[in-house]
């Protein structure tokens, strides 16, 4: 059997006895008990330890003791607002305005609650949660983008609504965007590659190649010895049968009188006679031509 609120118990005080009942007994406990903090008749709970729980933000508990969850409004944006002395008419949690005010500008006026005295910007958005109201800097909130703007070479076209952000190409004076041919053209340059590096050349001859070297770069050209149909390189046969066309300008190296034939000049200029039979009676020992004019030819003996 449970006890009863008018049951009645003993309690002693020093040497005198004294009646009290259950209820005036429970009423002396629980309002002992202190449950303000660690190191408390109840400890405040924790994620390791049970405790007390404290009501917390958006919590509520009625007067029946029960614990409800307060589900904020959702956001609704009203307006633009540029008043720091006086703040807009706010109704409903979640109601924003944005600051187009001014920058640097401070609000000023107790109805602002938490956020009298805070500096606005343009851009700022203003929020209301049902009791006061909180700014929170630079657009955030969602109230949407309001202008887009770019600094070179970004380039802005389009509307405000839609806006079409773009990036100029770079040229010779002006920075911009790179295309894919520009990058793969630097990705091909090598480490410590020089600007207009002045090359130097080395030629290597064989006896029928000829090969020009170039430094930077290691590129390599190969010439061909000329032929009757290419152009190309003289070869060393080539150039002692010029040097002998040199050396004797007529262009005959040597000519050698048969019958008949009489050379009267030199090897480089020769001076041919022919020998004619117009001795009387001839000469058996000496190869003559046969005249034209045979009247030249000595008598019959």
């Amino acid at each position: 059997m449970s006890v009863q609120n008018s049951d009645l118990l003993l309690v002693q005080r020093g040497n005198q006895p004294y009646r009290a009942t259950a209820e005036e007994l429970s009423t002396k406990i629980r309002g002992d008990i202190d449950v303000s903090g660690p190191g408390k008749d109840i400890p405040i709970a924790s994620a390791s330890q049970l405790g007390v729980i404290r009501v917390g933000n958006n919590l509520s508990i009625d007067a029946n003791g029960v614990l409800e969850a307060v589900v904020p409004a959702g956001l609704e944006y009203m307006g633009v607002w540029t008043n720091v002395n006086t703040p807009p008419t706010a109704t409903t949690s979640g109601q924003f305005w944005i600051w187009d005010g001014g920058n640097g500008l401070t609000l000023n006026n107790p109805l602002w609650g938490t956020a009298n005295g805070d500096t606005v910007n343009d851009g700022d958005r203003i929020f209301y949660d049902g009791t006061t109201f909180e700014v929170v800097p630079g657009g955030g909130g969602g109230g949407g983008v309001q202008t887009v703007t770019g600094t070179a070479p970004i380039v802005i076209g389009g509307d405000a609504e839609n806006p079409d952000v773009s990036i100029t190409p770079a040229s010779t004076s002006s920075d911009g965007s790179m295309s894919k041919e520009h990058w793969d053209k630097l990705e091909g340059i090598e480490a410590g590659a020089e600007v207009n590096v002045d090359p130097t050349q080395a030629f290597a001859a064989t006896a029928d190649l000829g090969t020009l070297t170039l430094t930077p770069g290691g590129d390599v050209t190969n010439l061909p010895i000329a032929t009757d149909t290419l152009a190309g390189l003289m070869s060393a046969d080539d150039k002692a049968t010029l040097d002998s066309l040199v050396a004797t300008p007529g262009g005959v190296a040597s000519i050698t009188a048969r019958n008949g034939i009489t050379n009267n000049g030199t090897a480089g200029a020769p001076i041919l006679d022919v020998d004619f039979g117009v001795l009387p009676n001839g000469d058996p020992s000496t190869a003559e031509v046969m005249p034209y004019d045979i009247s030249a030819l000595g008598d019959l003996p």
